[in-house]
């Protein structure tokens, strides 16, 4: 049994032990050293878009930020399309002018922050998403960031989070955050890394989408909707495999293997280009102990790149043979819904650390017979996800390596300057990403520094 003794002065309208955790006592003594604000005292506004559920399309000029684009790292993944009319109409008061703090209220991150950029200037923000526009004559808005983002930040946010079966904040509660306000120098040396972190974030979607742009312009784009005019459709005898089900037979696949068909490209098999080397993962026991391999399911398939889960390193034995090899692409092949399944493809880059698991699907290119980059954008390409669309199967939507190893590819050439550009997007993309998400660390250790009393103040000096 564990008690903690609490002051008086600090006893708020909470009797619940969760309010008082040891780790919020010991960060309110070290806080108290400094200027405290809360955070309706330093905003102009603190308000939420309609708590009205938005119109989803499949394709729109018009993206909602939705909750689980809010990372301890920023603004990251895809946006969802919504209708013009649910833009210019219902969501319109949530239009983001590019210069917002945003923190989540419901769910798992609850009370995460991210803040915006000009780059995001007209999007719509989810109802389940607070939008504060601090006043910043007073507060550096990447420094408020990087603080509630820190450990120290997340410990007292947590204390305010509903104590309930689902997590929620309100906004009367966001407005009590309380924020340290150390000197303009110091906030401005931590907010300027998390907007240089911000400037490589852009410069590797940059070097994506010129990179996209080469597969579209030598492949054209295809978008498959099902045929509404018949309601049979004659198979020639060698296109039947072992699939009896209808799905795999559908108008719209051979439509897309037509077209490949049309543009005079010699066309491969994966199985072919990977030499059988196709297979789902597994899964294994994992702890948050450092282990020498981890663990990647679906939850750490990033937008290009694989999302390291600490909390996933295995802690047992494995077999070598589900190891990822550098240049190795994945996939989830598992979903609630199937439309998902192939959705998001990662390339890894790293070597002998990752283990898919078995809602992963694999495939490791021969690069004598492939340029990996080539690949990997191929299947991020509606080329590639339609195929992998057509390999789904089951009530519970499941893709298997027998069915992807059909998926043909079109062998193209490439100049040295389109190559270059593929390259560029995955290897630069790379590290530009890495880079950022270690200045973002960097940032919300510089404020944990601070408020214990570790901060280099010379630092601040020699940068400005």
């Amino acid at each position: 049994m564990y008690f903690e003794y609490i002051h008086s002065e600090i006893i708020d309208d909470r009797i619940d032990a969760q309010f008082f955790t040891p780790e919020y006592i010991k960060s309110l003594k070290k806080i108290n050293q400094f200027r405290i604000e809360t955070l309706g005292n330093i905003s102009r506004r603190i308000f939420d878009p309609p708590h009205t559920a938005p119109e989803f399309v499949d394709k729109s000029d018009f993206e909602m930020i939705m909750i689980e684009n809010i990372t301890l790292n920023g603004i990251e993944g895809n946006f969802r399309a919504i209708s013009e009319t649910c833009h210019k109409d219902i969501f319109k008061n949530s239009h983001l002018e590019g210069n917002e703090l945003l923190v989540s209220r419901v769910g798992n991150s609850s009370g995460t922050f991210a803040s915006v950029f000009p780059c995001y200037k007209g999007k719509n923000v989810s109802g389940n998403i607070s939008i504060i526009k601090l006043k910043d004559e007073i507060i550096d808005k990447e420094y408020a960031f990087a603080y509630f983002n820190s450990n120290i930040g997340q410990n007292s946010i947590k204390r305010n989070i509903a104590n309930t079966a689902r997590k929620f904040l309100t906004i009367s509660k966001i407005r009590e955050f309380q924020v340290p306000i150390p000197s303009p120098e110091i906030q401005k040396y931590i907010g300027d890394k998390v907007r240089k972190a911000e400037e490589l974030r852009e410069e590797a979607k940059k070097l994506k989408k010129e990179a996209e742009e080469i597969i579209y312009k030598k492949l054209g784009n295809i978008v498959l909707e099902d045929e509404k005019n018949y309601t049979a459709n004659y198979i020639r005898e060698e296109d039947i495999f072992e699939r009896i089900d209808s799905e795999y037979y559908k108008e719209k696949y051979f439509r897309l293997q037509k077209q490949l068909k049309s543009k005079g490209f010699s066309l491969k098999t994966l199985d072919e280009l990977c030499d059988s080397n196709i297979f789902n993962g597994r899964t294994y026991k994992t702890t948050n102990k450092k282990r020498k391999y981890m663990n990647i399911g679906v939850g750490e398939l990033g937008d290009w790149f694989i999302l390291a889960n600490g909390d996933k390193y295995i802690d047992e034995n494995i077999n070598t043979n589900y190891l990822l090899d550098r240049y190795s692409i994945i996939w989830g092949n598992s979903a609630h819904l199937a439309k998902y399944i192939g959705e998001k493809v990662n390339i890894n880059l790293e070597t002998n650390s990752y283990v898919p698991t078995t809602e992963i699907t694999c495939i490791k290119p021969n690069l004598d017979k492939i340029n990996p980059y080539y690949l990997f954008l191929y299947m991020k390409s509606n080329w590639g996800y339609y195929q992998v669309q057509r390999t789904v199967k089951g009530m519970t939507a499941h893709s298997y390596p027998e069915d992807v190893s059909k998926i043909i590819v079109p062998i193209l050439d490439f100049s040295f300057e389109e190559l270059n550009v593929m390259k560029s997007a995955v290897e630069l993309g790379y590290r530009y990403t890495k880079e950022s998400k270690q200045l973002v660390q960097e940032a919300k250790q510089d404020v944990e520094d601070l408020i214990e009393g570790n901060f280099d103040m010379s630092k601040v000096k020699a940068n400005s």
